[in-house]
């Protein structure tokens, strides 16, 4: 019996530290401001108001520049998996502050 609640124990310890290991929330915007070298005007603009936004901690304010400019902008596969994470993240983020 005593084996077995050490047992228990360990494998629930472990399945815990996995999960918060796992979550990685922390948005790398150098590696955003990275990918998209090449936008100008109004679309570098919400993606500088989005970016500036998550560094603030202001995450719900970061959802809707990023959101337009993943509509209006064509992206190639790895920008596209970029922004996704991104606001995959800071829509985590801004549930997890409301």
């Amino acid at each position: 019996m005593k084996k077995r609640l050490i047992l228990i124990f360990t494998v629930t310890a472990l399945a815990c530290l996995a999960v918060v290991g796992c979550s990685n929330n922390n948005i790398d915007t150098a590696k955003v401001r990275a990918a998209f070298p090449s936008l100008t005007g109004e679309d570098k603009d919400d993606l500088e108001l989005g970016l500036k936004a998550i560094e603030q901690s202001n995450y719900v304010a970061a959802l809707r520049p990023l959101k337009v400019l993943a509509i209006k902008v064509k992206m190639d596969k790895n920008q596209t998996l970029i922004l996704k994470d991104t606001l995959t993240k800071a829509e985590a983020m801004a549930a997890k502050h409301k």
